[in-house]
């Protein structure tokens, strides 16, 4: 039988090739743990993190699980390890003829997971012996990935290669304490994206000012967003200008905010994040939220002003509602408008490259370029749909005011030299933010006279 090809021969081309585009809705928590060997770990639930291990007053769980508590509540927050040396392990629970379990993980030479438990059966019923039993158990294995020693109140495992991670499963019994990480900010968040990148903002559990001011750095330079909390007097008295809050400020961090809170164990930046990661990117102001699971701060004015003045964020009680204050990064922006800009940038870096790759060509000619303005117009109407640029609107004489607008050259005005190049440039455009209303000032008076309108 003959090819109907022969006749008509058809060819379809898939020009459908999409990039990925970065989300600005992914909270990373990042702090140290030993409850999995991945740099990363994804969750939809806080439940999710005691399964693993993770005990509920673990500043990781605590911080997750205030994301998760906001309406609406995010599809998912992942979590960054950061690597610590080692652990030590107590006796929670002493009870003769009980079975005491360590579970390690590693990383074998081929990359596989390779696990191993260790067990002692108690007999004396003295800690002591539980601790040296459990650590003979290890140094006994010439396999084990850690070294162990023991004395009469704790048991000590230290990685023989500090480089290389490995996890720590303990039966009910045994308590399990990270050693304080040796692993700088920059280190650990240089493994995490190379782990996973796909994330916008982060929140970290250490409120030391040296890992603060390191990842407020770090973020400047990753373009992603970083929020923190700490309270201090220091920082509600706008007489002392080295507090931590104050160092945010003068660092000029775009990308980071604080919050003063009072409460070491919660993370209102991270509820909040989430809280206004429930909004598309324009569609959300940062200030005037409530927010689940979080204590409101009880401030005087003076404290507050001394906050804001250093450009930081409150959360406090307004008669039976408590809200956010502020909404700022450190440098004096604000926060929405810090992730609408990186949205917006995003979404026409991506719009343009999806044409460039989905032809066979884009002609250095006037049709050509107008196939880029409207990719460049789509993001920009988007914008405005999702409420981060203005609607078109009109002054008081019926004149226009544009939301937008977008300047695009005509090929005949390219020199041949630079469409040699092929290079495209001298576009551009404005756009007028949206803004939103934090704060109404209303004047008005009362009178005896009469407010008569003649018909």
């Amino acid at each position: 039988m003959a090819n109907l090809d022969r006749i008509v021969d058809v060819q379809v081309s898939l020009n459908t090739t999409s990039v990925s585009v970065e989300g600005f809705s992914t909270l990373l928590c990042v702090g140290p743990h030993v409850h999995g060997l991945a740099r990363v770990l994804t969750y939809t639930s806080a439940s999710q993190m005691i399964d693993d291990g993770f005990e509920a007053d673990d500043p990781l769980y605590l911080m997750v699980s205030q994301a998760f508590m906001q309406t609406p509540s995010p599809a998912q927050v992942k979590v960054g390890r950061q690597q610590v040396p080692g652990v030590t392990v107590t006796v929670g629970t002493l009870g003769a003829e009980s079975t005491y379990t360590l579970t390690l993980s590693w990383y074998a030479a081929d990359g596989t997971v390779a696990s191993k438990a260790y067990t002692y059966t108690n007999s004396s019923g003295s800690v002591e012996d539980v601790l040296n039993g459990l650590a003979s158990a290890v140094t006994g294995d010439s396999s084990a990935v850690v070294t162990a020693s023991a004395n009469a109140s704790a048991l000590t495992l230290t990685a023989k290669d500090p480089s290389q991670p490995f996890s720590v499963g303990a039966s009910s019994m045994l308590d399990v304490a990270i050693v304080e990480p040796t692993e700088t900010i920059a280190e650990t968040m240089a493994a995490v994206m190379d782990s996973d990148s796909d994330f916008y903002a982060v929140a970290l559990t250490s409120k030391d000012s040296a890992d603060v001011m390191a990842m407020a750095a770090w973020a400047e330079s990753a373009e992603k967003l970083f929020g923190t909390s700490f309270g201090g007097t220091d920082v509600t008295n706008s007489e002392v200008t080295t507090d931590l809050g104050s160092q945010l400020m003068n660092g000029n961090y775009f990308r980071t905010f604080w919050m003063y809170h009072g409460v070491p164990t919660e993370y209102p930046e991270a509820a909040l994040m989430a809280r206004c990661f429930a909004v598309e990117p324009g569609g959300e102001t940062w200030a005037n939220k409530q927010l689940a699971g979080i204590t409101a701060d009880n401030l005087t004015e003076t404290q507050y002003l001394a906050v804001k003045g250093k450009n930081g964020n409150t959360y406090e009680k307004f008669r039976n509602v408590s809200i956010t204050q502020n909404g700022m990064v450190a440098a004096g922006e604000w926060i929405d408008v810090i992730r609408f800009r990186d949205w917006l940038e995003e979404e026409i870096k991506v719009d343009v490259f999806n044409l460039l790759i989905n032809v066979d060509k884009v002609p250095y000619t006037d049709a050509g370029i107008a196939a880029i303005e409207t990719r460049i117009r789509q993001a920009l109407a988007l914008g405005q749909r999702r409420g981060g640029i203005a609607p078109d609107e009109y002054d008081e004489n019926g004149n226009l005011n544009a939301g937008y607008a977008l300047t695009v050259p005509l090929a005949s005005t390219i020199s041949a030299n630079t469409k040699g190049r092929r290079i495209l440039s001298d576009i551009s455009f404005t756009a007028r933010l949206a803004g939103a209303i934090h704060v109404v000032q209303i004047a008005g008076s009362l009178t005896y006279d009469n407010l008569i309108t003649a018909a």
